[in-house]
C-alpha cells in the first residue's frame, strides 16, 4: 500500500532531481536558478507575463524575481514594457536571444518528467492525473 509518507518521499525525490537538472542547465548557461525559473515560467505560461504573476504563481520572492528580471533584461533575454492601459504594470516578453536557453530549460524539464513517469503504465498514469 502506498502511504502518504511514500508520496512525500516521491515528491522530495522528484524535487531533488528537478533542481539538479535545472541547476546544471543554469550553470551551463551562466544563469541563476531564479533567472531560469523566470524564463521557463514565461515560456510555459504565455498568458502570465508580469513579475507579479511570477511571484504569485511560482511562489518566488519578490526580490529574487526583480533581480532575475533585471539581469535577464540586461542580458537581452527579456523585454520589459509598461502596459498600455496601466502604467504601473510592466509586461515581460521573451526575446529571441533567450530561445536557446529556454529550449535547454524545457529539455531539462521534459527529462525530469520522463524520469518521474518511468515504470508507470498508462493506466496507472491515468489514475494519477
Amino acid at each position: 500500500m502506498f502511504s502518504s509518507t511514500d508520496a512525500l518521499k516521491v515528491g522530495q525525490a522528484f524535487a531533488r532531481g528537478y533542481n539538479r537538472a535545472l541547476g546544471g542547465m543554469a550553470e551551463e548557461w551562466g544563469l541563476s536558478r531564479a533567472e531560469v525559473d523566470v524564463l521557463l515560467f514565461l515560456q510555459n505560461n504565455p498568458g502570465c507575463n508580469t513579475a507579479r504573476e511570477v511571484v504569485e504563481l511560482r511562489g518566488m520572492a519578490k526580490s529574487g524575481v526583480s533581480k532575475a528580471v533585471d539581469a535577464l533584461v540586461r542580458r537581452g533575454y527579456l523585454a520589459a514594457a509598461p502596459d498600455g492601459r496601466d502604467r504601473r504594470v510592466v509586461r515581460l516578453e521573451l526575446l529571441p536571444a533567450a530561445r536557446p536557453a529556454v529550449e535547454a530549460g524545457c529539455a531539462a524539464q521534459a527529462a525530469s518528467w520522463e524520469r518521474l513517469r518511468r515504470g508507470i503504465s498508462p493506466q496507472e498514469g491515468a489514475v494519477m492525473a
